[in-house]
């Protein structure tokens, strides 16, 4: 998203300064041999960029225990991010006050700035991924977890809302940039305006634990909605956290489990029977904790109850 929103910002200063077509492929001598129109620049780059954003989140996905892969994947994944993010601007400022796109030329050392962009990009993702986190924990962990008393058969729900300035002030910019964008005639600016609504959208939303067990929904409506069962949790602890640490703002994926990250302070960690971690920021996190703990023990049958 950072690189796309750095191209889209060049494109939105240099807009009446770029050639029509515009130069965007180069022979090994720097000349330009290959052209785009200035319309369709914006839709391939952002075809590019968020094709290889997807490509490099579903191995994530999919990675499971294997933490260290996925250290890796997010490593790539900002390496890649700054590659094309670079490639792309460089395009146009290079392009920037030529009268014809033929003329346009590109140098060779260029690439390895992109090359060295890329190379810092993936530093910080590995930096951001952080370490494997402890392996899951064993029975006396889970016997140590917090506990919120409960009467047998007593029913009990917890829920809290929780909003994140960071995430709405990045939707707000986000549709106000496409808006300028759409003023100007760039018509696929509009996909900045969706993804700013969304972003705004969903800047605040309200967390849940109950005997059906963990759920996030935005605070607009029941959909789309996050949902952990209890059959899926092994234990439930609090602490406080920040948000770089966790990767940063939004929904976030890191060496060995995920985080809804909507501010720094009180936070919520689930160890899933899988090995990961999911984590939320939230207040009064502890509770929420304690009573998933309660939950899950009265859920889950005693040793001898099997079978």
């Amino acid at each position: 998203m950072l690189a796309w929103a750095v191209v889209l910002a060049a494109f939105a200063g240099l807009r009446d300064r770029l050639p029509d077509p515009l130069a965007t492929h180069f022979g090994p001598g720097g000349e330009a041999d290959g052209f785009t129109g200035t319309g369709a620049f914006l839709s391939v780059a952002t075809a590019v960029l968020l094709g290889s954003g997807l490509l490099t989140l579903m191995p994530m996905l999919r990675l499971n225990k294997e933490l260290r892969a996925q250290r890796f994947a997010v490593t790539l994944g900002y390496g890649l991010s700054g590659l094309l993010g670079y490639a792309f601007a460089s395009l146009l400022f290079a392009n920037a006050d030529a009268t014809r796109a033929s003329r346009v030329s590109q140098p060779l050392w260029q690439l390895g700035v992109a090359f060295a962009v890329a190379a810092v990009m993936g530093a910080l993702g590995w930096l951001i991924a952080g370490r494997d986190p402890a392996s899951a924990t064993g029975p006396g962990d889970r016997a140590a977890a917090p506990r919120l008393p409960l009467a047998k058969g007593e029913v009990a729900t917890w829920t809290r809302s929780v909003g994140s300035p960071v995430l709405l002030a990045v939707g707000a910019g986000t549709t106000l940039l496409g808006a300028v964008l759409t003023a100007v005639g760039t018509g696929s600016a509009t996909w900045l305006i969706v993804i700013g609504v969304i972003s705004t959208a969903l800047s605040r939303c309200r967390v849940t634990v109950d005997r059906r067990g963990f759920a996030v929904v935005p605070w607009f409506a029941p959909r789309p909605r996050m949902r952990i069962p209890l059959d899926r949790i092994e234990r439930a602890t609090s602490r406080e956290a920040g948000a770089l640490s966790l990767g940063g703002w939004g929904y976030r994926i890191r060496g060995g489990g995920s985080a809804l990250v909507f501010r720094s302070g009180d936070a919520l960690f689930l160890t899933l029977t899988t090995g990961r971690e999911f984590a939320v920021t939230v207040d009064d996190a502890a509770t929420a904790a304690a009573l998933l703990n309660t939950l899950i023990e009265r859920d889950r049958p005693a040793p001898g109850e099997r079978g």
